[in-house]
């Protein structure tokens, strides 16, 4: 067996958690990431980066690197219902700037930068496919853990370890923090396809009964598409063919079959796609002695509110501050390390709710849910109020949920 010492050991490779290494090597610390799989493969879906990331990425001097690769630099989000009316549209480019647009992109774009920078900083060292085993413990204090590479097992020493591995965190239930996880009824069939002549720059969501179709360009030649499907028909509907699934898809609004049954024809088996099953994460407590959680390990959200890799970044932030002062005080206590948590568990709550609210109506399918849904979104266009704290809170800028007031003006005459 072989050891190692670091000051941080950060489980999962992933956004939040490099993100987490970069910010805290910045202020000298010795970071070591450790992840089961080598650097991740490409997946059929797009990312969007809200200006809260932007800003972050910004700040690590990594958002120039990646405007000048191949991503999309987004101002607007258009709603439509499927039968055909324009809904609304939000308007990025109405945030005071710099960061007043989104970026759309695939993942291992930004994977790809963040990961660069990781390499080129001496004090990060990284363990790609090495496999968190247990953890290491005094009395009460997490001390380190135990992983194994190629076979071989890794004794890991450090001051605080961080679990950013995902809504099925193991570093979570190893610590034996009380959580819930939610698995909701839809997920998403998605997939990459050729950008069609006539698709403007901005992206598009398709809304009916128990149904929504999006489409989000995330560079100058590919689209990402993402339809609903509800887990318990994933099976039904392989069993019924592509062909008929894209038949389905393409019926919905007449503007998807002009533009994009060419680019559906391209995708001729069910491997060019992948299924996203989305879940909700809630943590009693996201930080023991020696020990925190980050991004989904502590509080997955629904992907409808676009914030959960921002809200991992988010989290990274404070989270660094946090433990530069247990090692100036010489404290790792959960006590010292609940500044995190308590900073960051109001905004978890808002995004969370707003998610779960978002799920209930955009996803709907009776009939008077389905027409409040639209009713709201279309006094979000007329009402300027309303439109700017709906994108505020998506941003990350400032978080606010509709108050009794908003919601009489999002559905009176």
């Amino acid at each position: 067996m072989s050891s190692k010492k670091y000051d941080v050991l950060v489980i999962g490779g992933g956004t939040g958690g490099l993100v987490l290494a970069l910010t805290l090597a910045q202020k000298g610390f010795q970071v070591a990431i450790l992840d089961r799989q080598t650097p991740p493969m490409p997946l059929p879906r797009g990312e969007i980066l809200q200006p809260n990331g932007l800003k972050i990425l910004d700040h690590l001097g990594l958002l120039n690197a990646l405007l000048k690769t191949d991503v999309h630099l987004n101002k607007k989000v258009h709603f439509y219902q499927t039968s055909g009316t324009h809904l609304c549209t939000v308007d990025y480019s109405t945030l005071p700037a710099p960061y007043n647009y989104s970026l759309i992109l695939l993942p291992e774009v930004l994977q790809k930068i963040l990961l660069e920078q990781v390499d080129s900083t001496p004090n990060i060292h990284t363990y790609w496919g090495t496999a968190f085993e247990s953890l290491a413990w005094q009395g009460t204090h997490v001390t380190g853990l135990t992983a194994t590479q190629n076979g071989t097992t890794i004794d890991f020493k450090c001051s605080i370890v961080v679990g950013s591995d995902g809504a099925a965190s193991k570093v979570r239930n190893a610590l034996q923090l009380p959580y819930q996880a939610h698995v909701y009824k839809g997920g998403y069939v998605t997939m990459l396809v050729d950008r069609p002549q006539g698709f403007e720059n901005d992206a598009r969501y398709y809304l009916g009964k128990e149904q929504i179709f999006g489409a989000f360009p995330v560079s100058k030649n590919k689209i990402y598409l993402f339809y609903l499907l509800p887990t318990d028909k994933l099976t039904v509907v392989k069993k019924r063919g592509l062909q008929g699934f894209k038949t389905e898809m393409l019926s919905l609004h007449p503007e998807i079959a002009a533009l994009f049954s060419e680019p559906l024809h391209a995708i001729s088996s069910w491997d060019q796609t992948a299924y996203m099953r989305c879940f909700r994460v809630r943590c009693r407590s996201w930080v023991n002695h020696g020990a925190a959680l980050l991004g989904d390990a502590a509080h997955a959200m629904n992907p409808h509110i676009a914030q959960g890799r921002n809200a991992a970044m988010d989290d990274a932030c404070v989270l660094a501050e946090t433990i530069e002062h247990c090692f100036r005080t010489n404290d790792f206590s959960q006590k010292a390390l609940k500044h995190y948590e308590q900073n960051r568990r109001k905004d978890i709550k808002i995004l969370q709710g707003l998610g779960d609210e978002m799920v209930f109506f955009w996803n709907a399918g009776a009939p008077p849910l389905v027409w409040l849904r639209d009713r709201v979104f279309k006094k979000v266009q007329q009402r300027q109020h309303l439109h700017d704290k709906l994108l505020r809170t998506v941003a990350g800028l400032q978080l606010k949920r509709f108050n009794l007031q908003d919601r009489w003006h999002a559905i009176r005459p």
